[in-house]
């Protein structure tokens, strides 16, 4: 069952046109650029619970190219490449974190990402691992140099999705005051979205794929680790996406649970067997 929201969208006259002037004007180059990643829709989102910030967003088919994508961030999003890109990934649902390894996550984040200017990817929704990463982020206590926090997002999950279809526009995005199942808000601290869009409607994770092969994209030459935070059966696909079908490292943060754990215990049980192995080796070998 749905119910009313209340989102709404105040569109810019002057931008409410096709492809006439994505981000950079009259930049052919960026025109180009624009028309060939077959951008469905595009605009900057104000929230209305944080109205001094704004975020740029695109929405894209899941066809198309991850490398096309990286050009446009590093050319005309954020005019060059970061140092380092952390990918963090973890459980979607509300999550308390124990306070020390909140701390730890917190104080060790904020470090790495206002001392490398390493860029942050998120699934970009206000809720569980995701909702965290941008409250430690909104607390930068640098505001002259903003951390990057792009979320990633499958389309057809996002909650008031029908007021971004627009093509140039400036949206005031309000937080629906409904749940409904299969979708969620947008977190209001990321500074750029990318919507995945693959034609379907309230099925999570649609996205994965694309993220990894755009994390991989990004890899060449910079730096990628993916960051696991307690997660579920997607956080699993996406560690599957990363370090198996694209060979990016994962730091597991041990204790924060569910799937994260398992993996940490797998770890530790594969180097216990493997020190076995090497010792009977050398035992063998005497």
């Amino acid at each position: 069952m749905t119910t009313e929201q209340t989102s709404t969208v105040l569109l810019d006259d002057e931008h409410d046109t096709a492809l006439d002037n994505p981000q950079q004007g009259d930049d052919e180059a960026c025109n180009k650029l624009f028309q060939s990643m077959n951008v469905l829709s595009y605009g900057t989102i104000t929230f209305s619970d944080n109205k001094s910030h704004q975020a740029d967003f695109i929405r894209i088919s899941n066809n198309v190219s991850p490398t096309l994508i990286h050009e446009f961030l590093t050319r005309y999003w954020y005019g060059g490449r970061p140092s380092l890109v952390i990918s963090i990934t973890g459980g979607a649902k509300e999550y308390n974190m124990k306070p020390r390894l909140l701390r730890a996550f917190r104080h060790g984040l904020l470090k790495v990402a206002q001392t490398t200017g390493a860029w942050i990817i998120t699934g970009g929704m206000n809720t569980g691992i995701m909702k965290l990463v941008g409250e430690i982020v909104q607390i930068n206590p640098d505001r002259s140099r903003p951390i990057p926090l792009i979320g990633i997002a499958t389309w057809g999950c996002v909650s008031g999705r029908q007021h971004l279809d627009v093509r140039g526009s400036s949206v005031y995005y309000a937080k629906p005051r409904s749940n409904i199942r299969g979708e969620a808000p947008l977190e209001p601290n990321h500074t750029k979205f990318i919507f995945i869009d693959d034609g379907t409607e309230r099925k999570y994770g649609r996205e994965i794929a694309f993220r990894a092969q755009l994390e991989q994209a990004m890899s060449n030459p910079v730096p990628v680790v993916l960051l696991v935070v307690e997660g579920g059966p997607n956080t699993v696909r996406t560690v599957h996406e990363a370090v198996v079908e694209n060979n990016i490292p994962a730091v597991f943060l041990e204790g924060t649970g569910r799937c994260c754990d398992l993996f940490a215990k797998a770890f530790h049980l594969y180097d216990e067997y493997r020190r076995n192995i090497e010792s009977d080796d050398e035992t063998s070998g005497l």
